[in-house]
């Protein structure tokens, strides 16, 4: 082939090596052209027929495929492969220089085919985990997410490790021992990766947070529901719907509250405190051992007990706590059966207002403090 070309449009040409690059460009362009015709003609017909029943399929695995591309990235392979068998075109048996450019352009083509399958593997795997993540109803469903995630970015780098060692003709061993010794600065480079690789194991091995959860990082004024969880990056949209980035290794860091275990156990707790003036606070006359304030205590106490919008399978209290020169502290607790805010937040506030209302009938008021 490279000879034909030579002789039939780059008779012109006199220099040995100049006619063939001159020859090889002609060539590979021939090749790309090919590679582009066939891609197109597979495009417009078989996967435009196979991704329209895919996307009508009543089988969900198969409509994912669909959505996710499966079938669009493998197709790249068929494009890559005519540049590998077109690269044989390329050599021409007397000129080194010939087999050099054909074996750049074979190298070239094997890597692009090593990318596109790797792409390709990945999305059948993004694929298959939506596909669990529909149909499965195990509680801890959305910990894989970190776990394929993590996945595919040993994926990645396996096929870099591959593609360097194919390009330098080195074994994945050599390259690995290389690796080895540039340790530092890998480390260096990707630190936040590998720290936040470590905790997602972490987080999804102890269940700690998960896609969905309502977390809260007092220290990053974090307050709001994981979005997703990445290997470098937590995206999190906050109760006023800002979203909010930080490393994935901060989970790990600092201290996280995740309030979804308390959704799930049925109890949101509550806790206040009325400060009462102790210049009202009196024996009864009735029951001169007994105040008026063990007797509020007593009342609000059976009001815990007896409201329906408790959840009195946790504890409830009205403890006495501290005294100080500002007045006597008493601090009233119990869970609401309603975890939502909203709820949770209005059934809060009539306790305390059913507290508050009370004091009257128990000659108590509250202490004025004075700075």
């Amino acid at each position: 082939m490279p000879d034909l070309i030579s002789y039939s449009l780059l008779g012109w040409v006199t220099d040995k090596n100049l006619k063939i690059i001159f020859s090889s460009l002609i060539i590979i362009g021939l090749i790309t052209a090919v590679a582009i015709g066939v891609d197109f003609l597979i495009r417009k017909t078989l996967l435009s027929y196979v991704n329209s029943r895919l996307s009508n399929s009543r089988f969900l695995l198969l409509r994912l495929f669909g959505e996710y591309h499966v079938l669009n990235s493998a197709a790249l392979l068929i494009f890559g492969l005519v540049f590998v068998f077109g690269s044989f075109l390329l050599v021409k048996n007397d000129s080194p220089l010939s087999l050099s450019i054909a074996t750049l352009t074979l190298k070239s083509a094997n890597l692009f085919n090593l990318y596109i399958l790797t792409l390709s593997i990945n999305r059948i795997i993004f694929a298959l985990h939506e596909y669990y993540q529909q149909v499965s109803s195990r509680d801890d469903k959305s910990t894989w997410h970190s776990y394929i995630k993590i996945f595919s970015f040993f994926t990645w780098v396996g096929v870099a490790i591959l593609a360097i060692s194919y390009i330098f003709g080195q074994s994945p061993t050599t390259i690995l021992t290389g690796l080895g010794a540039l340790s530092a600065i890998v480390l260096l480079i990707f630190r936040d990766t590998f720290l936040g690789i470590v905790a997602s194991i972490q987080a999804n091995a102890s269940s700690m947070v998960r896609v969905g959860d309502w977390i809260t990082i007092d220290k990053l004024d974090i307050d709001g529901i994981i979005e997703d969880i990445s290997i470098n990056i937590v995206r999190i949209r906050n109760s006023d719907n800002t979203i909010s980035t930080t490393p994935t290794y901060n989970l790990t860091s600092y201290t996280v509250k995740n309030w979804e275990y308390m959704f799930n156990s049925g109890g949101r707790k509550f806790k206040e405190t009325i400060l009462i003036n102790p210049e009202t606070i009196k024996f009864n006359p009735e029951n001169t051992s007994t105040t008026n304030l063990a007797l509020y205590r007593k009342h609000i106490n059976e009001h815990l007990k007896t409201n329906t919008l408790l959840n009195n399978e946790f504890k409830y209290q009205v403890l006495l706590k501290d005294v100080s020169h500002f007045g006597v502290e008493v601090e009233v607790s119990a869970f609401t059966k309603a975890t939502s805010s909203i709820k949770h937040e209005e059934i809060k506030a009539q306790i305390i207002e059913f507290c508050l209302a009370s004091l009257p009938k128990f000659g108590l008021q509250i202490a004025k403090v004075t700075n």
